[in-house]
């Protein structure tokens, strides 16, 4: 077994027995560098750390907690697989809906730009792994993004709101394609989720803009 996979194993021991920071810090050579490249395995036990980590800490560990977390998967270079993807997609959405809950006034710009630039990047291995914009797998990415352009809709730009809007009807347009019954329904939940989650967000914005 090789120091990698040795590392990745004892983590994940280690998380199981809720001893998080030790588990990052067995990790750390592997995990600190750009560009670094996780595997499906690697990227499962990444978001179990990130799950603990984000959850045990109080509030007022909170935001250092998100910021570490965002360290593990900022520089990641991305695994074009759904599996993988979905992981990614899941410890992306764990970390900033967490930080949009602690981050002061003057970091949200910041924060929300950090979210465009992983977001965009996952965006671009997703149009090579759901190949059809109906793809339930896909089409979850957008779920996730139109729920973060909502929770950070004080610093959101409108590009964001299009986005979540266009991919929407774009899979709309597509229908049932070559999806199954089920498939072809948690499509349609999605495409409602996203186009009911902006609408939702441009109304706040509208009331906000009255206020």
């Amino acid at each position: 077994m090789s120091n990698r996979s040795s590392a990745f194993e004892k983590a994940q021991q280690l998380v199981d027995n809720e001893k998080v920071d030790e588990a990052l810090a067995e990790i750390s050579e592997f995990t600190s560098e750009d560009g670094v490249e996780y595997s499906i395995s690697e990227m499962r036990i990444i978001n179990t750390i990130i799950s603990e980590k984000l959850t045990s800490a109080s509030f007022e560990e909170k935001k250092d907690a998100c910021f570490a977390c965002l360290d593990l998967i900022e520089g990641v270079k991305i695994t074009k697989n759904a599996e993988w993807l979905e992981l990614y997609n899941d410890s992306i959405y764990e970390i900033f809906s967490k930080l949009n809950r602690c981050a002061r006034d003057e970091e949200r710009n910041e924060v929300w730009n950090r979210l465009k630039e992983l977001f965009y990047e996952v965006t671009l291995a997703a149009k090579k792994v759901w190949k059809e914009k109906n793809a339930p797998g896909g089409l979850e990415i957008y779920v996730y993004y139109a729920k973060l352009v909502k929770s950070y809709l004080d610093v959101a730009d409108e590009d964001s709101f299009k986005i979540c809007e266009t991919f929407a009807k774009e899979a709309k347009f597509v229908g049932k394609g070559t999806l199954d019954d089920d498939d072809y329904k948690d499509a349609k939940k999605s495409i409602e989720l996203i186009n009911k989650t902006v609408g939702d967000a441009k109304h706040e914005r509208d009331l906000l803009d009255d206020e």
